[in-house]
Order: C-alpha cells, then sequence, then structure tokens
C-alpha cells in the first residue's frame, strides 16, 4: 500500500522544489540553564521553575531545548518536538486516536496536548515565557504548542514536576515553558518538504529582526499545509483482522445491507432494491462492510501562525516589553459513513420478507452510496498578546508590571442519523407507500429520492470562545546576605478573568476570576570554595470564586558536595482546578446501546459537565542526581526518581458506548429508572433528542465529569550526553529513557486502585530515545532510535502480549557558508523518519488492528529542505 513514495520524490526533486526546515531531535540534555539565546542578553532572567531571576530552580530538573537543537530535529512541529520526549506521552488530546479512550473522542478539532508523565494533558501547563495561553479544544482542556511557529522560539524549557507552588492550576504533571526569540538581528527563511506514501507536507518560514541600542524586534511566520492520511494507504488501519489470524469484525451495516428475520441473517442482493422475492434470498449469508471505508487515519491540516516580540528601554531603569502570536487551523477528517439498523414496515413499496409472514424485518445498512463519507470540518482561531515594564529598583530589587489577553476559537461540525427530527423523518420515509419518496432500504446503488435521504441527516455543531485575560505585579531580589551569598525573594499578586462560551449546541456563557499571591525564597547555606547547599521555597494562593481557595507550597533542596556531583529534591502540592467545560456545558442524549446480552437497550446518555466537580489534587516528590566528571570533559549524566500521589481525578469513565457491557462502569448505570427520575433528566432540557416517551428508557448511563479518584504513579528517568572532539571533527551519542516503576488508577470513585501500567490506553513502562552523531566539517549526520516498551492488550482474551517497538530516524545537515554576497548561509537538509518502514505490532484494538496512541500510522517519511540565513 505505500508505493508512490519513490515516484513523489522523484518529482520532488525533479521540479527543484526543494524547501525544508531543519530540526533534528532534542540533544536531550538536561539543562537548568538560560531561557533565552545565551548570546541575546547578559542580565539575569527567570528561569522555567523558579520566579527569581539568575537563579536555577532548586531541586528540580528542567529540560532545555535549544534554538540549535529545534534547527536539528526531524520534528515538523513545535509539538512534534516536544513529544520526542519520553517524559511526553500521546494520551488523551490527539489528532491520531478519536476513541472514548482518555476521553480522545472529545477532541473535535484535531489538536495535540502535551501529556508529561502519562497523567493527561489537562495535567500539563504550558505557557508563552511564563504567562497562561488560551485552552484549546471545544472543552478547553489543554494547549496545542504546534499553533506556535517554531521559526519564532527561542528555546523550549520542559519542567516535569508539580509546580502549583509556582505557576498555580494544571501544573501537575510538569510546566512546558515556550520562550520566543529576543534580540535577534538578521534574517532567516526556510521551507521543507516531508513525503510518504499516501501523505505530504509541506511547510514554508521567515523570521526578521533588528536590533538597536535600546531595544529590538523580531516577527517570525510559518505556514504548513498537510494532507490527509487514507485509511486505505495502510494495510494495518482495517478492522478486517483476518490477514494477521484474527477475526473479521466488519459490519453489517453494508451497502448492499442485510436483513434479519426470527434471528436469521439474510444478505441482500446487488441491485437496485426492488422487485425483490423471498428467493432472492439465502439464509445464513451476509454482506459486510468496513468501517473504515473512505475513512482518514490522520486529517488534512492547514496552519498559518505568526510571533512576534517587541523591547525598548524607556529609561536607563525601565524596559517596554511585548509579545505575542496570532495562529489560525483548518482540518477535515474523513470519518465512517453514517450507517443505521432499523425495522421496515409492510407498508414501505419495496417491503420483502424472506423469512416467515408476519415477522419483523429488521435491515442493517450504511448510507454510503447516498451520502459518502461524513466529512468533519474544523477550525480553530487563537491568539495571545503580553505587554509589560521591566523596571530596575535599586539595591538589586527589580519589579514587573504585566498585562496578558489571549483568546481561542473553535468551531467544529459533523451529522447524525436516526435522532430528534431526521429520526423521525427516517421512520416516516421507512413507512411511506408512494415508491417515489419512500426509502428503499433494499438498494445497494444509492437511487433513493435526494430530497428524502436528505431529511435523514441533522448537523451537529460544536462551537466554542475561550478567552483569558491576566494581570499581574512582582518584585525580586536580595533580602540580606549570608556567607554562602545572598538570600532572594520574590513576591507578587495576580488576577485572571476567564470567559468560555459555549456558541452550539446550545448557547451558554460561563466566567471565572482568580485571585492569586505567591512568594519564593531562596537560601543559600554553604557555598564558597567548599559544598553548595541551596534551599528554596514557594508557596501560592489562589482564591477562585466558584471553587474555593487553595494554598499549594513547594519545597527545593539542591546539595553539590563537589563540583561535579549535584544531589537534588523537591516536595510539593498540586491542583488542577475544573475548568468551566469540566463544571458547565452539559448535553444529554437519548440513544440505543448494547447492553452485556447483546440485545438493544434505550438510554438517557447524560453528558458534559458536572457542577458538583471538586478540583483535583496531587502532592509530588523527587529526588535526583546530576553528574558532569572533571575526568571526562562532555559526559553529563542524570537520573531523577518522582512519586506523584493524584486524587479526585477528572474524567470521563461512563463516555462509553459499550458501558452497559463493561461490569466495571455498573456504578454509574442506573437500570429500569424511575419515571420521576427520567422526568426530572429530560426537564432539564439541552437534549439532542429527547424520547417520545419517558417509558421507553430502558437504563441511565452517567458519562459526565466525575472525580473519579486517585491516580499514584512513581518511577525514574535517565538522561546522558557525551561530546568529544577528533583529529576528522566532533561526535556525540546521548539517551533520555523513563522507566515507570507503577501507574495505578482507580475507575470510580471508591473503588480499589488498579495497576494499568503497561497495557493497552495506558503509559508503558520503558519508552526512550538515543541518538548518535558526527560532524565532519560544516556535514552533520545523526542517528536516533526511538523505543517504545512492550504492554499487554488485556482487552482481548486471552492477553495480548504486545511487543516492543524501535525506530530509527537520521538528520543530515550541510551547511554552505557565505554562499553569496546577501546570503550568511544555507543549510541543505534531508530527514528520515522510521528509516525501515516498520509496520506497527498488530494489536486488536476494538474495531482497529493497531493501536494509534503508541505507534503512528505514517510510516517511514522522507523530507527535504534549506535554511537560509541573510
Amino acid at each position: 500500500m505505500r508505493k508512490n513514495l519513490s515516484a513523489n520524490l522523484g518529482a520532488l526533486l525533479g521540479t527543484g522544489s526543494l524547501i525544508a526546515l531543519c530540526l533534528p531531535a532534542a540533544a536531550l540534555a538536561q539543562d537548568a540553564g538560560a531561557g533565552i539565546e545565551p548570546d541575546t542578553q547578559s542580565d539575569p532572567i527567570v528561569v522555567t521553575g523558579s520566579r527569581i531571576r539568575g537563579i536555577d530552580p532548586v531541586g528540580s530538573p528542567v529540560i532545555g531545548l535549544s534554538r540549535d537543537d529545534i534547527e536539528q530535529s526531524t520534528a515538523s512541529t513545535t509539538t512534534e518536538l516536544l513529544s520526542e520526549l519520553p517524559q511526553v506521552f500521546n494520551f488523551g488530546a490527539s489528532e491520531a486516536s478519536f476513541t472514548s479512550a482518555n476521553n480522545q473522542n472529545a477532541n473535535r478539532t484535531f489538536g495535540t496536548g502535551i501529556n508529561l508523565r502519562g497523567l493527561g494533558a489537562e495535567s500539563t501547563l504550558t505557557l508563552l515565557d511564563g504567562r497562561r495561553l488560551p485552552a484549546a479544544g471545544t472543552q478547553s482542556q489543554f494547549f496545542d504548542p504546534s499553533v506556535i511557529p517554531t521559526m519564532a522560539i527561542s528555546r523550549l524549557e520542559v519542567l516535569a514536576d508539580g509546580s502549583s507552588g509556582i505557576y498555580g492550576s494544571d501544573a501537575v504533571g510538569g510546566v512546558v515553558n515556550i520562550l520566543l526569540r529576543k534580540n535577534f538581528d538578521g534574517a532567516e527563511a526556510m521551507g521543507r518538504v516531508r513525503l510518504a506514501d499516501g501523505f505530504e507536507e509541506y511547510q514554508l518560514g521567515a523570521a526578521i529582526g533588528k536590533t538597536w541600542g535600546t531595544g529590538s524586534i523580531m516577527v517570525a511566520g510559518e505556514y504548513n499545509d498537510r494532507g490527509a492520511l487514507a485509511a486505505r494507504e495502510r494495510d494495518f488501519y482495517t478492522d478486517d483482522f483476518t490477514p494477521f489470524g484474527g477475526p473479521d469484525l466488519r459490519s453489517l451495516n453494508s451497502a448492499p445491507g442485510n436483513v434479519t428475520v426470527g434471528g436469521v441473517n439474510y444478505a441482500i442482493p446487488d441491485g437496485d432494491g426492488t422487485n425483490l422475492t423471498a428467493g432472492d434470498f439465502v439464509a445464513g449469508t451476509r454482506n459486510l462492510q468496513s468501517a473504515y471505508l473512505g475513512v482518514d487515519a490522520l486529517p488534512a491540516q492547514e496552519r498559518y501562525s505568526v510571533a512576534t516580540t517587541f523591547q525598548q528601554a524607556i529609561t536607563d531603569g525601565i524596559e517596554f516589553y511585548a509579545q505575542g502570536f496570532y495562529a489560525k487551523r483548518k482540518g477535515v477528517l474523513n470519518r465512517t459513513a453514517l450507517t443505521a439498523q432499523f425495522d421496515v414496515p409492510e407498508s414501505n413499496p419495496f417491503y420483502v420478507n424472506p423469512g416467515a409472514p408476519g415477522e419483523r424485518v429488521t435491515v442493517s445498512y450504511s448510507f454510503i452510496n447516498e451520502l459518502g463519507n461524513e466529512r468533519a470540518p474544523s477550525s480553530q482561531e487563537a491568539y495571545h498578546i503580553t505587554g509589560g515594564l521591566n523596571a530596575e529598583l535599586g539595591s538589586g530589587w527589580s519589579g514587573n508590571a504585566f498585562y496578558a489577553y489571549g483568546h481561542d476559537k473553535e468551531r467544529s461540525l459533523t451529522f447524525s442519523l436516526g435522532s430528534g427530527p431526521a429520526g423521525a423523518a427516517l421512520a416516516a420515509a421507512l413507512a411511506d407507500p408512494d415508491p417515489a419518496t419512500a426509502f428503499n432500504p433494499f438498494s445497494s446503488t444509492g437511487n433513493n429520492n435526494p430530497a428524502t435521504i436528505a431529511s435523514f441527516v441533522s448537523p451537529f455543531r460544536v462551537d466554542t470562545d475561550y478567552g483569558i485575560q491576566e494581570y499581574g505585579l512582582s518584585v525580586d531580589g536580595p533580602l540580606f546576605a549570608l556567607p554562602a551569598g545572598d538570600v532572594r525573594v520574590a513576591l507578587g499578586a495576580a488576577r485572571q478573568e476567564i470567559n468560555f462560551q459555549d456558541l452550539a449546541p446550545f448557547q451558554t456563557n460561563f466566567d471565572r476570576k482568580i485571585n492569586s499571591v505567591f512568594g519564593e525564597v531562596f537560601l543559600p547555606i554553604l557555598g564558597g570554595d567548599g559544598p553548595e547547599l541551596n534551599v528554596s521555597a514557594a508557596g501560592r494562593y489562589d482564591d477562585y470564586n466558584d471553587v474555593g481557595d487553595t494554598f499549594n507550597p513547594k519545597f527545593g533542596v539542591t546539595f553539590r558536595p563537589v563540583d561535579s556531583l549535584t544531589l537534588r529534591g523537591s516536595y510539593g502540592t498540586s491542583f488542577r482546578a475544573p475548568t468551566l467545560s469540566d463544571t458547565g456545558l452539559p448535553f444529554n442524549q437519548y440513544r440505543q446501546f448494547i447492553d452485556a446480552n447483546g440485545d438493544p437497550a434505550n438510554v438517557l446518555f447524560l453528558r458534559g459537565g458536572n457542577p458538583g466537580l471538586a478540583p483535583e489534587e496531587a502532592t509530588t516528590w523527587s529526588l535526583g542526581a546530576d553528574w558532569k566528571p572533571d575526568s571526562v570533559p562532555g559526559l553529563s549524566l542524570s537520573v531523577t526518581y518522582y512519586n506523584v500521589d493524584y486524587t479526585n481525578r477528572i474524567a470521563t469513565p461512563g463516555n462509553d458506548f459499550t458501558a452497559l457491557q463493561n461490569p466495571d462502569l455498573a456504578p454509574i448505570v442506573t437500570y429500569n429508572p424511575s419515571l420521576d427520575v427520567v422526568n426530572a433528566i429530560i426537564a432539564g432540557g439541552l437534549f439532542s433528542a429527547p424520547p417520545a416517551s419517558p417509558s421507553d428508557v430502558d437504563a441511565i448511563v452517567d458519562g459526565r465529569k466525575v472525580n473519579l479518584g486517585a491516580n499514584k504513579t512513581d518511577g525514574l528517568e535517565f538522561i546522558g550526553s557525551y561530546e568529544a572532539d577528533a583529529d576528522w571533527g566532533a561526535w556525540r551519542i546521548g539517551f533520555n529513557a523513563t522507566k515507570i516503576l507503577s501507574f495505578d488508577r482507580s475507575i470510580i470513585s471508591g473503588t480499589p486502585l488498579q495497576d494499568v501500567l503497561d497495557t493497552i490506553n495506558n503509559p508503558a513502562s520503558f519508552i526512550a530515545r538515543a541518538y548518535a552523531g558526527a560532524d565532519v566539517g560544516n556535514f552533520s549526520a545523526t542517528v536516533y532510535a526511538n523505543h517504545y516498551g512492550s504492554y499487554d492488550n488485556n482487552t482481548v482474551t486471552p492477553v495480548q502480549d504486545v511487543p516492543s517497538h524501535t525506530e530509527f530516524d537520521l538528520a543530515l545537515r550541510l551547511r554552505v557558508d557565505e554562499p553569496s554576497s546577501f546570503a550568511d548561509g544555507i543549510t541543505f537538509s534531508l530527514d528520515v523518519q522510521d528509516i525501515f518502514d516498520n509496520d506497527p505490532p498488530y494489536v486488536p484494538n476494538g474495531n482497529l488492528a493497531f493501536d494509534p496512541n503508541a505507534h503512528s500510522a505514517i510510516g517511514r517519511t522522507v523530507a527535504i529542505g534549506v535554511r537560509v540565513g541573510f
């Protein structure tokens, strides 16, 4: 199925369209250094993990990805670059998976969030130079860093440690801080083309900057156009498992469809469905259709983004600054064809009964010939701007005042069949005796009346707007001197005002106001020529107008017995306040589920927000060591042990159409509910389609957001690198690996913790990325190995042991210095991801033959490009 890569690449080379970015894998070196390009600013700066200028975070490691790391990576976007880190897990908001696992089916606009340590994208806080960003997704629970153009980024800093004591809500798994380029003087342009079989992506970008004696400005923009990846291009993207030794799970909802009479199945003959008789049917036969017929494995995406920074000294001690970004993203996903199962009455002019007279005739049907595949378009428009003043207050003290505003607009559209007015229209068309307007479910040619078919379909929009403004004041500086150095503090206050609007399917408007005060102290206990011991303590108080208040401390210790060895530890509490989508935006449905006996059941499906939610809470602590031996220059080794005890987790365990079949979900299912309960729910409104009669309801499934219980996890993280010079140039090796020791979770509040480590839809215990590279003159080559550990597929019997999977990437760079009078340098790049084009392991994952959370469907890609500096 991967047959067009060489042809596409040849055509590309033939036309001379050699445009590409060069972004190789991160050097993965652990770095708690400056959060800005080192040659652009000499004043003390604030580093991720601390609010005190000029000090490294005490007790907590920061993974720093420099501008050079970004330009060397094989990734296309900021999100892809961060996702190369083993600390980042592909669970939750992802453009590649749309199942109910981890609430992925709520990601209607195809964004991808960063999920540190497998605790959820909603538990990772993403910042732009220390400022909060507008939440994305129609449930406003994550931020997708891909909206920030890579050309604008100076550095990425990842703090995989609970940090609510410094940053407030959401920083449970950790913090990602995106730092834009400042003091950039010059211009750059880049382009990139990435190709795989059945897949292509184009990227263009530019940055221009100017510095002067008292200030600077930088503007960078990027354009990315990625085509869809069709499921038919990948043999493993199927529900027919027979090539892998499994069952055929293709559906009876097909075209032509299937008739069931008296429990016996009959395949409908191919044709226009007219003049059929019982003799045209054969008992025990069936037609099958793949749910992935015409479906996209990845949506098409088009993105525009621009970012800017500005700095200007007003006086010798006061500086004005501003920065921000704007991005617009459009996507479309070809989804499965609309299908239905229904009874055909004798009044239908095409009615035929291949079984015993008088028995019910049920047809399973796909509308693929009448309606084609459902196309689900979506869009995101986001922007954020920050402005403020930095002031030198004297005696080593500095102050900051800022205002920030961000807005995110999400739009999505899908279609439903057989509910509300559309359901009534389908029932009426089935009973219609007029052959000109009746619906003929026995046809396989799509020759039904177009107006009749159109009446079956209802559009379903989910449109949301999210706005956040934040403003505050802070100061930091020395209090007094100790023998080992100055005791330094930071103090501040801030206010957030958040607005979340649901524009469709319902008109709702929610607001939140948060007042915060925070402080941090740095104590140098030992220093000078001997051992060094530093201690820090931070605390933050947040007062919410709707969910109460919270205080969270964080403590850190760093001990350096000798220059080459650093021992560190941290302890703190963190929290995540329920979002305005979590506590509001209810949405209920009346639909059919299949129960444990395989029979249909009419269900009131409660979904959406829950006003009774409480904040999530966590206790986190870590211990670690960093070693840079003097005897081996260029060697750096680091190890971190972390422990997270996370309670009151907010999730949607009942957001599952198989809830009646899962005994673990029994607490959220109510069978044979009383009419009073049903009437009370119906009276609350906000239904996509209420039942015709309360007595029709067989069960209630509570799929709303709930505080599901607890999550406890601990693990080890290893990072190492070595660089050395040789007669012929230089070489380097490195690795970054995470080994989770435990990952226990409760499904429903009050139930025992279950060990879910190394199971499908949960973290694998071992993930690693290693690299080896060399530089010879202006040429560099780096090979990367990406390893994903084995795990159990416990959704099948017997439990399947899914083998580990290792893929290799290659990044080649060739720089030409001063190729002309107008260019400072040109860098050509050639990147190959998944060099050996390894298919993912066979995993019976519902009705899909592989696991998109663990493995990419794209396969081997080849990218070529050029970057020019002026």
